[in-house]
């Protein structure tokens, strides 16, 4: 079910100053940067109605510059560089960049932000499903885990309102219990299958 009132914005923080990989997002795999997979992937989506890429490479601003669509592109300040929590980047772009670029329009309807981190280019979900997912079951926050129940930078959706107050979380972690969630009686005994494997 699709959910008209759904106005997503996506949010691609694409810094070129990382310490582990140099320009990590630039390297190319596939004949694409990790930057380009990303744009690529969110432009696949019905509800995402605009881009905005967060950077301070002018590498990364022409390959936005490169696209048809029009992608927004702000640069991000040094104080967000280096090891900064990248949700105080989001957080700026509602607070500062927006009115720094004169942008009333999309503060004003975005409904839900999506989060796009570019090293991640390999994603196995389709970003719409995971939207519809998001709403359906009312959430306020989700974050995409690996199968070892690690959080990684795949996709994360917020309430765009969390971000543009500043409440978003800074420091969401995930943690896997592999325990099982009771709703039948096949689930009882496997829980008690389980307890007694353990003991």
């Amino acid at each position: 079910m699709k959910h008209k009132d759904v106005y997503a914005i996506a949010f691609i923080p694409a810094k070129t100053d990382s310490t582990r990989l140099s320009k990590k997002n630039l390297q190319v795999i596939d004949g694409k940067t990790l930057v380009e997979h990303t744009i690529d992937y969110a432009i696949k989506s019905e509800y995402i109605k605009d881009i905005i890429v967060s950077t301070e490479s002018d590498e990364v601003k022409t390959i936005c510059e490169s696209y048809d669509e029009h992608i927004l592109v702000y640069s991000r300040p040094e104080h967000l560089l280096k090891d900064a929590e990248v949700a105080d980047v989001y957080v700026d772009i509602f607070q500062n960049q927006f009115k720094k670029h004169g942008e009333w329009r999309i503060p004003q309807m975005a409904t839900h932000v999506i989060a796009l981190q570019p090293d991640n280019p390999d994603r196995n979900h389709q970003i719409d499903k995971v939207i519809d997912y998001f709403v359906d079951n009312t959430y306020d926050d989700l974050v995409t885990v690996s199968d070892d129940g690690t959080r990684n930078g795949a996709s994360r959706i917020t309430k765009a309102k969390y971000v543009k107050d500043g409440s978003m979380s800074r420091r969401m972690g995930t943690y896997l219990d592999n325990c099982t969630n009771i709703h039948s009686e096949e689930d009882l005994k496997q829980a008690e299958r389980n307890i007694q494997n353990d003991e």
